[in-house]
């Protein structure tokens, strides 16, 4: 049986695990506890067919997986459509974007924000609205608690609190580049005929010696607020402030923003401590938040702050890399840069990372996720956010 060694246990570690685990001895590791990483951190909002609009295929697979996965542990799905509020410039774009998801028969519809008074304060700068159906949210923490159970069970070996140092690489392999022969750990070697690096921003230095890979930290900045929220409150967004926001089963309201290092020109590096709260957040919950939501009063209670606790990891493109490059050693693939969505698209990571491992089929395209997509492998580029070019109101900059 193949022994494949998956370093990090965040979501990406742990669908990987999930997918492998009936035919490979996996091992997992990770630096800290499991799970405990920046997917901990993670919302919940599962907007899969908004922040992966060209990929309906890689959507459907994941939103078919957490459907079946409710009930299973403590895992509970929750069916709730996300609507964003589309400003009048920004009309005639939302528009092409409704008839292009109709044509790919895709849930998405535009209408009179008016629709939505409910969620939307009178003063919002809003002419229309962009509804996604078949989007949800559900607790992170109860996924990856019933994500580490399924996996025990199907006989996967966690190895928690232990630093991977780097990846053991011998003279072998069909591309000049040697093929893996394990890992080197704080405690010693580690066989394995395959190694996944799922670690998210610390992909780029656990592979230094054997691949280079363009990703780059930012970090996710969250808070709960205060708000009077209606029955079953509709997730919603704004692609132009780069902000989220979805009703929590506690009644609160979770509002997430980018932090945005260096203001909008996104080049400059994030600080050593990635823990780190930008000015944006709160600028966002004391000038806009209450201008755009009926449920929340001006200057809103902050209930707690979160941020990752390790920066969360993206790409040039901000979408992510799921490859086994021709450029690395046999037996390697690469599972970061996902930008904040990869808890959302869970099972597809999983799914294609399992597709490089053993050559099966898959129901949606590998292409758009190998590193061959990118001029570049250094770590330096301009930050992308992800709402560039997803829908309107996030023209390039």
């Amino acid at each position: 049986m193949t022994r494949v060694a998956v370093v990090g246990s965040g979501v990406a570690g742990l669908s990987t695990a999930y997918r492998l685990a009936s035919d490979h001895n996996v091992v997992v590791l990770d630096r800290d506890a499991i799970g405990n990483g920046t997917s901990s951190r993670a919302s919940g909002v599962i907007t899969t067919p908004v922040d992966y609009p060209d990929w309906p295929a890689w959507s459907d697979c994941a939103l078919e997986f957490f459907r079946d996965l409710d009930g299973t542990g403590v895992f509970e799905w929750t069916d709730r459509e996300y609507v964003r509020g589309v400003r009048p410039a920004d009309v005639p774009g939302a528009r092409e974007a409704a008839a292009a998801a109709d044509a790919d028969a895709s849930s998405v519809s535009l209408v009179d924000a008016a629709e939505y008074a409910d969620v939307f304060d009178p003063e919002a700068p809003y002419e229309k609205a962009l509804v996604w159906e078949g989007t949800g949210y559900f607790d992170v923490d109860e996924f990856l608690a019933t994500m580490h159970r399924e996996c025990v069970r199907r006989g996967v070996e966690f190895r928690p609190d232990t630093t991977v140092e780097s990846v053991r690489v011998d003279g072998a392999g069909r591309g000049g580049n040697g093929a893996v022969a394990g890992i080197e750990t704080e405690y010693g070697p580690v066989d394995a005929d395959a190694v996944v690096a799922a670690a998210g921003s610390a992909t780029p230095a656990l592979l230094e010696e054997v691949l280079a890979v363009p990703i780059r930290p930012f970090t996710w900045n969250v808070a709960y607020l205060e708000a009077d929220l209606p029955d079953d409150v509709p997730m919603g967004g704004d692609a132009v402030l780069g902000a989220y926001w979805r009703g929590t089963r506690d009644g609160r309201l979770l509002v997430g923003t980018e932090h945005r290092y260096g203001g909008d020109d996104r080049v400059t590096d994030p600080p050593e401590d990635p823990r780190e709260f930008g000015e944006t957040l709160d600028r966002l919950i004391a000038d806009e938040i209450p201008s755009i939501l009926s449920a929340v009063d001006e200057a809103p209670a902050v209930v707690r702050y979160e941020c990752c606790p390790m920066a969360d990891a993206t790409t040039p493109d901000a979408k992510p890399i799921i490859d086994a490059p021709a450029e690395a050693p046999d037996g390697l693939v690469v599972a970061a840069g996902f930008h904040g969505a990869g808890v959302m698209a869970a099972d597809s990571i999983g799914t294609a990372v399992r597709a490089h491992l053993t050559g099966e089929s898959v129901p949606f395209a590998l292409a758009p996720l190998s590193l061959d997509r990118f001029e570049t492998r250094g770590t330096d580029f301009p930050f992308r956010t992800m709402f560039q070019g997803s829908v309107p109101g996030s023209a390039e900059e």
